[in-house]
């Protein structure tokens, strides 16, 4: 029987033009029956993305400057909250049930502030919350149209920066703007509110307007020292500006409270104030406030053998396919009844530059969380069960060294533990300058710098300790499990920047 000829095919497969489908990996959540699938329809979904350029991302719509008094509060007392340093390691859960008045970046460590207040229409350039963000967590938001240069025109509903030839585009997402003419002193209503050329001026022009009794201030420093604020998280070039600027907002302050001869009381709690040289302004420590109040403050006790004082920490970058992500790392440590707090931030314009946000971020979450240990994990990343290794761990900062065929020894930053100390936050503050220096353009990992900075540590402190961490806590979804089959995972990393990367930057 003759032979069939059967033509061989010799088209190169790649040459279709559609690449391999990749397969998502399944897993069974534990305790359920349920097959989770972590990417599912992810491809398919549209997101919004936030504009590179963030002064001009919303389209203009007009607004009104408010001319109604501000709602008089029913109580006596509140506190108005700056960025001073002298409020480094101050625990901000002492504030909850208090009246706040939140002063640009203090919104992000106050659980739920009163109002937030800010004159600053750059602010949201160095803010890690969004105002849609802020007006969830903040009963009243207020910008402050500071109007007394010539340059500042308001025509047609716009408030407009002539100089710049911009537009002031945002400010309808705020409860209210009030238009400011004055700088010095204190109005008595809103048609007179003075501004004080800055942010905490303003804050404590509200508190007044508001009706309250005694109006205490904290971290209204308004010294020119090297560190310029609490949670040094602005660029170089802010602090730089700011201390340049620091001085003038001090005498008009200082101007003003000597002027002010109304009834209700300002009392400084900052004890590195230049305030507190000023006769016209009394000076009282926080815990003597909640002495007054009956309160007795917090101790830092140490919960040893429990996860009392670990918090799990993280963030994602808003209107992208990372916040669907964060939703089942929140949903797992729900599930576990785990300390954390996940916030959402604006793109930085790119991958590159959101992942070298991370020192920055646990830099902040140090100063907010003081009495806490911090474990930091990915966004793109699920707890299955609780992290009882740390429990009773002791060391400065724990990661993953792990071996794969194109890296040895390469050091995973998807989970970190640190303690709350000032060794790590002496890392953070390293870590955080090396990627500044390098920039967002640069190839290198954030995770090998990291590396680089515990190894200079080493040297550089010989009280300082760190740990490999077990590979089940820094669990790779798929080139892990390979190498560690019969390893139940505690956190399983899904590395969505394997999918995600080309939307985020573009």
């Amino acid at each position: 029987m003759k032979r069939r000829n059967i033509k061989k095919i010799k088209t190169d497969p790649n040459s279709y033009g559609d690449e391999a489908k990749q397969f998502p990996r399944v897993t069974i959540r534990p305790g359920t029956n349920k097959v989770h699938n972590p990417r599912t329809a992810m491809q398919s979904r549209s997101f919004s993305r936030t504009n590179r350029k963030a002064l001009e991302a919303q389209p203009a719509q007009p607004v009104n400057f408010l001319r109604g008094e501000i709602t008089k509060s029913q109580k006596d007392i509140c506190f108005v909250v700056g960025g001073g340093p002298s409020l480094s390691g101050f625990d901000f859960s002492q504030l909850n049930g208090y009246d706040t008045i939140a002063v640009n970046k203090a919104v992000e460590y106050i659980q739920n502030p009163t109002y937030f207040i800010t004159t600053d229409y750059s602010y949201f350039i160095k803010a890690t919350l969004p105002i849609e963000r802020i007006r969830q967590k903040c009963q009243y938001t207020y910008f402050i149209a500071n109007m007394t240069p010539k340059y500042m025109q308001y025509k047609n509903g716009m408030v407009m920066d002539t100089r710049s030839n911009m537009v002031y585009r945002n400010l309808y997402k705020y409860s209210g703007v009030i238009e400011s003419n004055q700088q010095e002193g204190f109005g008595s209503d809103v048609k007179d509110f003075r501004h004080g050329s800055n942010s905490g001026h303003c804050g404590i022009q509200l508190a007044l307007l508001a009706g309250y009794k005694k109006i205490y201030l904290l971290g209204f420093d308004l010294t020119t020292n090297a560190q310029t604020h609490f949670h040094q998280s602005y660029r170089q070039q802010d602090q730089e500006s700011f201390k340049k600027r620091v001085g003038g907002y001090a005498q008009t302050l200082l101007r003003s409270l000597t002027e002010y001869k109304g009834s209700q009381q300002i009392i400084n709690l900052s004890s590195q104030s230049i305030l507190n040289d000023s006769p016209h302004i009394k000076t009282q420590s926080f815990a003597e406030i909640l002495a007054e109040q009956g309160e007795v403050p917090a101790r830092n006790i140490a919960h040893k053998g429990t996860l009392q004082d670990l918090i799990v920490v993280g963030y994602y970058t808003i209107d992208t396919p990372y916040e669907e992500e964060a939703q089942n790392l929140l949903r797992s440590l729900n599930k576990l009844g785990i300390n954390h707090d996940i916030s959402g931030v604006n793109t930085l314009g790119s991958w590159q530059a959101n992942t070298r946000f991370k020192a920055n971020f646990m830099l902040d979450m140090l100063i907010k969380w003081p009495k806490h240990r911090l474990l930091y994990i990915d966004c793109d990343a699920v707890v299955h069960r609780s992290p009882d290794l740390f429990k009773n761990y002791k060391c400065d900062i724990a990661v993953r060294w792990q071996d794969f065929r194109w890296r040895k020894n390469e050091c995973l930053s998807g989970t970190i533990y640190m303690e709350n100390n000032e060794r790590t936050k002496r890392i953070c503050e390293l870590w955080r300058d090396i990627n500044v220096k390098e920039g967002n353009a640069s190839n290198r990992m954030e995770q090998w710098n990291l590396d680089a900075v515990i190894t200079q540590m080493k040297k550089e402190n010989p009280s300082f300790t760190y740990k490999n961490l077990p590979p089940e806590y820094t669990m790779i979804f798929d080139s892990m499990r390979g190498m560690y089959p019969n390893i139940v995972p505690v956190i399983e990393h899904f590395q969505a920047s394997r999918r995600f990367r080309k939307d985020v930057n573009d």
